[in-house]
């Protein structure tokens, strides 16, 4: 059993290691492919065959035979590449591409734990064919650190240093070689490695223990050069001795800077701490009921450690939202190639972070923004020089921090929306009447509704009338809110703004009637007081007047479908809410306050149900439904 379980620890980390490895690949070759002749061309290509090298070795200590022999190929072909035997002509990057994609697929397979008949003598035939076409050489497996060395060799004698490092792997190392390569790549970039014992190829066959040293020349301090090596994770122990002596005080024993967690505990260790939230909410109320100075103080502390211990662990589960956003370069660049398109895809913000499980959830809906904005979006490059604008389309897809949420924005340079031609669409299905007064905004919302569609022929990228409802809808049942702007002629702007997490936000506790529910309060604009006098009636409907702006007025109780009884008070509180591109202000009863809240999804025959997003268990013990604002507007 414990065999099984190490078989599946080095499995999940070879296919973490691979999948990443192959995102960075995509990145390099996109750029390589753009930019083929510049001075970065032979740093591209040391990286590729770097990634190429250590998915190989991977892969064999696995023994994924398939994959190993198709990066050992890619290999020598990056090789003649980087020794300008062959050029990095399109042919050459296309061929490089279609590797990339069979051995994701690969990968894939593994991870999925699939049996899959893939055949890849066809493209091993056909990178064979290519590499024949210069003068043979032998692939030499070398970092970019390692390449230094070799040039650093020519001029210096072989015991030509002044620092040497010992570094001792971990006993549990899974695969050594890609440790080594890790670290010489590191050094490489702060000093010129001379050489290492053993020698290079005995320790990409991983012919050593744990213990292996590096020979290098470089100004930067011990120090440095220590935490340097520390920052690469399974390295046990670092040695630095400079000039053949061993300084004082920098032999330590380091234990690993990062560790790989699966996101199930994440989530497991997410609802503890949501459980804690409400036991702390109730000891909370408690104190505040008896008034017991310990038993104030004694919760007045739990409740900032416990603050701490929730702020940590939501820290945990962000991850930079560049883990999709990378994924994006290689489909527009593929998508624009199958539209004889001219599209530069411009990332911004892709150090922003946000919540594992929000991003896994956002992958669709911006793959269908970016496809609509490839295919209906950018014109094709004959109408764009006739308009005055460059032949070459640009998609902008950025990501930006604000406060408590993150907002992205997917926005291009096309022809944009004709928010006249969304309504006629909408007539013609029957979705709205004509008789209804909409601005442009609320035209161009739309396209959110499903089965809506302007074009008439659907094409194989979009155009069938699905999508952006589908867009909409999970970013709504995220917290999140979907706004779109759109000129015609000079483009359009998808906005997404989502908050940081899901799992535990601040509410707004409301009393309709005589019942109690929250309100996130990311979702609430503003909490204005509304007096009898101020309301006016438009067109049948209550309105009320804020800075100048007509919010339409709506109770609270007859949206929720209670038995409406019409508000008697001469003075009441609203929540102006925005949603649809429309905003509105919820009369409400009563307002109890504001309250940390722990979601739970809601489960059985409540899963689904309009309106609610959820529900909770308040500071009493008693539990309540969490409001879901937009889908009720």
């Amino acid at each position: 059993m414990a065999k099984m379980s190490n078989a599946s620890k080095y499995m999940k980390a070879f296919i973490a290691e691979a999948q990443e490895r192959l995102q960075e690949m995509n990145r390099a070759l996109l750029e390589l492919e753009k930019a083929p002749a510049t001075p970065a061309k032979k740093g591209l290509l040391d990286e590729l065959f770097r990634h190429a090298h250590t998915i190989k070795g991977g892969a064999a200590s696995m023994g994924y035979a398939e994959i190993s022999t198709l990066a050992h190929e890619m290999e020598n072909l990056m090789d003649k590449l980087r020794s300008q035997n062959i050029e990095p002509e399109p042919p050459v990057v296309d061929i490089l591409f279609e590797t990339l994609d069979l051995l994701e697929m690969l990968v894939d397979s593994v991870a999925k734990q699939e049996k899959r008949e893939i055949e890849i003598t066809p493209l091993i035939d056909k990178i064979k064919a290519i590499s024949s076409k210069g003068p043979g050489m032998k692939p030499e497996m070398v970092e970019e650190g390692q390449v230094q060395a070799e040039l650093k060799k020519e001029t210096l004698k072989k015991n030509h240093y002044n620092i040497q490092v010992k570094i001792k792997l971990k006993d549990e190392c899974v695969f050594k070689s890609v440790r080594v390569f890790m670290v010489l790549k590191k050094l490489g970039e702060i000093g010129e490695i001379v050489n290492t014992d053993p020698e290079v190829r005995d320790l990409e066959d991983e012919k050593f223990d744990q213990w292996f040293s590096v020979f290098l020349t470089s100004k930067v301090d011990e120090e440095k050069i220590r935490k340097v090596v520390e920052s690469v994770s399974e390295v046990d122990s670092v040695e630095v001795l400079a000039t053949g002596r061993q300084l004082p005080g920098v032999t330590t024993q380091s234990r690993t800077q990062t560790v790989r967690v699966d996101i199930a505990r994440l989530d497991k260790l997410m609802d503890l701490v949501g459980e804690i939230v409400i036991d702390k909410t109730r000891l909370i109320r408690i104190s505040s009921i008896y008034e017991i100075p310990e038993l104030m103080e004694t919760t007045g502390h739990l409740d900032r450690l416990i603050t701490d211990i929730q702020y940590e662990v939501m820290q945990a589960r962000l991850v930079p939202v560049d883990l999709i956003f990378n994924r994006f370069p290689r489909m527009i660049r593929d998508l624009a190639r199958a539209k004889k398109k001219k599209i530069d895809l411009i990332v911004k913000g892709t150090e922003i972070e946000v919540d594992r499980s929000i991003l896994d959830r956002l992958s669709d809906p911006l793959i269908h923004m970016l496809r609509n904005a490839v295919d209906h979006g950018i014109e094709p490059a004959s109408e764009r020089k006739k308009a005055g604008k460059s032949e070459t389309g640009s998609i902008i897809l950025a990501a930006e921090r604000q406060k408590e949420h993150v907002v992205i924005e997917v926005s291009d340079d096309g022809s944009g929306i004709d928010p006249d031609r969304i309504l006629d669409a909408a007539i013609k299905k029957g979705i709205i009447t004509p008789e209804v007064e909409l601005n442009d905004k609320e035209k161009l919302m739309l396209i959110f509704t499903p089965g809506l569609s302007t074009y008439k022929e659907a094409t194989d990228v979009s155009g069938r009338g699905v999508g952006m409802d589908l867009v909409k809808t999970i970013i709504e049942s995220l917290g999140g809110a979907l706004t779109i702007d759109s000129n015609i002629g000079t483009g359009t702007k998808f906005t997404l703004k989502l908050p940081l997490t899901t799992a535990i936000a601040r509410g707004l506790l409301v009393k309709v009637q005589e019942e109690t529910f929250v309100v996130p309060l990311a979702g609430v604009q503003e909490i204005v007081s509304v007096k009898a006098k101020e309301i006016e009636t438009i067109k049948g409907e209550e309105a009320i007047l804020i800075r100048g702006e007509v919010v339409p007025l709506v109770p609270l109780d007859r949206i929720l479908e209670f038995d409406f009884c019409k508000k008697t008070k001469e003075e009441f509180f609203a929540l102006v809410v925005e949603a649809g591109g429309k905003r509105a202000a919820l009369a409400i009863d009563c307002l109890l306050g504001q309250q940390e809240i722990v979601i739970k999804p809601l489960d059985g025959y409540l899963k689904g149900v309009k309106g609610y997003a959820g529900n909770t268990i308040l500071g009493d013990g008693n539990a309540a439904f969490i409001l879901d604002v937009p889908s009720l507007v």
